[in-house]
């Protein structure tokens, strides 16, 4: 892959794998008005590895330092065993549906049609809007049986243009989770999805022992998680000042753009 692309392709999928604006949808944007990039499987993956990376990194450093009320009253809501739980139990769904999509070619086929991406990416946005305008804060301790129907829309996200970080956003909004809260929920959840993409990218390196394909995952794993690093910060420690708004404006606007484009 051209060092540009990649390049691009990292720092997109940086920028937009936390915020609640659709990483896969704007890769498949990209792909499709850019038709000289050739964006493996493992390039793909290896974009998902270093927001992994940039997670582990930020709640580590951060789960006690960081000095923010509204981040410490998020905080305490979730203990490590009902984080557990919801690592667990809110990716069987994803995985199960996952695998079932990929082995029927369909995620092959909305992949490939921008048009179901753009609609999906504004409807979304517009139903994340509608949950942060109704939703209030009203629960204080995360309550186990909330992980059922957040497993449930985490597996919607599979199609394109949905918005994983998004979706999970407004089930914890409409469930009466506030806006850092849900951020967090959201980080969270994203942890075992991300794990299995590094589990297949060591499998590849040690099926096909390519040199250049681990330099360029190398590369992508590194600008991919400086970009997921500050995001997640901005998503985690500022989502109460600067709303959902700004999020939902830019996605009605990016499709409203691209339908216009391509009609």
């Amino acid at each position: 892959m051209v060092l540009e692309n990649l390049i691009l392709l990292s720092v997109l999928q940086g920028a937009t794998e936390f915020l609640p604006v659709s990483s896969s949808a704007h890769l498949a944007i990209v792909n499709f008005f850019s038709q000289n990039i050739n964006q493996s499987i493992s390039v793909d993956l290896s974009l998902h590895v270093g927001s992994l990376l940039a997670m582990i990194l930020y709640f580590y450093r951060n789960r006690i330092t960081i000095p923010m009320q509204s981040y410490e009253e998020s905080k305490d809501f979730l203990n490590r065993t009902t984080v557990l739980y919801l690592i667990i139990l809110s990716a069987i769904p994803t995985l199960i549906i996952a695998y079932l999509l990929l082995n029927s070619g369909v995620i092959n086929s909305i992949r490939d049609n921008i048009n179901i991406i753009v609609w999906f990416n504004l409807i979304f946005a517009i139903l994340l809007l509608i949950s942060d305008l109704i939703g209030k804060k009203k629960v204080n301790i995360f309550k186990q049986k909330h992980i059922y129907p957040l497993a449930l829309v985490q597996a919607i996200a599979l199609v394109p243009g949905v918005s994983r970080s998004g979706i999970c956003l407004t089930m914890s909004r409409f469930l009466g989770y506030g806006r850092t809260q849900s951020s967090i929920i959201a980080a969270i959840m994203s942890f075992p999805l991300l794990l299995v993409s590094l589990i297949y990218i060591i499998f590849t390196l040690f099926k096909e022992q390519q040199i250049d394909l681990t330099i360029t995952i190398l590369i992508a794993i590194g600008l991919s998680f400086l970009t997921s690093y500050i995001t997640l910060k901005i998503i985690i420690e500022y989502i109460e000042k600067i709303k959902i708004y700004p999020f939902v404006i830019y996605r009605v606007c990016l499709s409203l753009t691209i339908l216009y484009f391509i009609s």
